[in-house]
């Protein structure tokens, strides 16, 4: 491999086509993937001249499947790292038996995987045939409180801390005034979000999202992998509104709810910010001792060993 670790942009998978925090639209979706695969040979192409112009020795996927297809014409093994599949995904839409065709071909391409690392809250499947669950892989944050109070002029003495991470999608149909109604809770975010409410704050790129995250009491997000587990691995339990578009929040509802590190609220609260009662409820959880954080060393190990002595 070469010393050059510049990132290069390249569209290597289809994603989804998101209306809100909580909603899929099915039918872009699969236009979407429909043209991604279009051109699929020439993807190909392109993803396995690169790989060979650049000597790589190993191949991390996440969680892409055309990589892997890449590396297997050339011999480089490849790592996928990641919770789900767009295989797992696709094939839960309504409809997706219109598009076996495709779903197909990406099974095949996540087949060609030589190991998946599956961490907590992934989707179980049966298409790659070595697999190794570890623990949550997560970013590290520093609690950042007093440097929070000293910039919002504010202090956080009796209040619930409550960090909000939804995105920028749909964040208009969510009646956000009501949230001033909750005089004991003082809400952080770095969403794009109304900054006319006495206790919503607004922060900018000053204050990472790993930071705000281990500086809060409750996390309040659509429960995507990565915000999950930066909760978790700084023991902060979890509130999240229902998605049942998206496959994989079928599996972290069930693993918050078992492990009691987390809930989840129906979206008409969510939207009418009618969160008082779900937050409390949130307040007496705890997530220390509960789950595994063992992911970065159990990654590492796997690459050392996968990587040419």
């Amino acid at each position: 491999m070469n010393g050059d670790c510049s990132p290069i942009p390249a569209q290597v998978d289809a994603g989804c086509v998101q209306e809100n925090f909580i909603h899929i639209n099915f039918d872009k979706t699969f236009q979407r993937l429909e043209q991604f695969f279009s051109i699929a040979d020439q993807r190909l192409a392109e993803e396995t001249r690169w790989l060979e112009e650049n000597e790589i020795d190993l191949i991390i996927s996440d969680a892409s499947s055309l990589p892997l297809k890449a590396g297997q014409a050339l011999g480089i093994p490849s790592l996928l790292i990641c919770n789900f599949t767009w295989h797992d995904i696709y094939s839960h839409f309504p409809d997706a038996e219109k598009y076996q065709g495709i779903l197909d071909a990406l099974k095949e391409e996540y087949a060609l995987a030589t190991l998946q690392i599956l961490p907590q809250c992934h989707i179980v499947n049966d298409v790659i045939a070595n697999q190794q669950e570890v623990g949550f892989i997560a970013r590290k944050g520093k609690n950042v409180r007093n440097r929070l109070e000293q910039a919002l002029g504010i202090t956080f003495k009796n209040k619930t801390v409550v960090f909000i991470y939804l995105g920028d999608m749909g964040a208009q149909s969510v009646q956000w005034e009501n949230l001033k109604t909750l005089n004991d809770v003082v809400f952080l975010t770095r969403d794009p979000l109304p900054k006319n409410l006495p206790n919503l704050f607004v922060l900018d790129e000053n204050f990472l999202y790993q930071d705000l995250i281990a500086s809060s009491d409750i996390v309040f997000t659509k429960a995507g992998y990565s915000t999950l587990a930066t909760a978790f691995s700084h023991d902060k339990p979890v509130l999240s509104c229902s998605r049942p578009d998206f496959s994989e929040f079928t599996v972290m509802r069930e693993y918050m709810e078992q492990k009691q590190i987390g809930s989840i609220m129906g979206s008409d609260k969510f939207f009418a910010c009618d969160w008082g009662e779900d937050l409390r409820k949130v307040q007496k959880l705890s997530v220390s001792g509960k789950v595994p954080f063992n992911g970065e060393e159990e990654v590492l190990k796997t690459i050392d060993r996968m990587l040419p002595q």
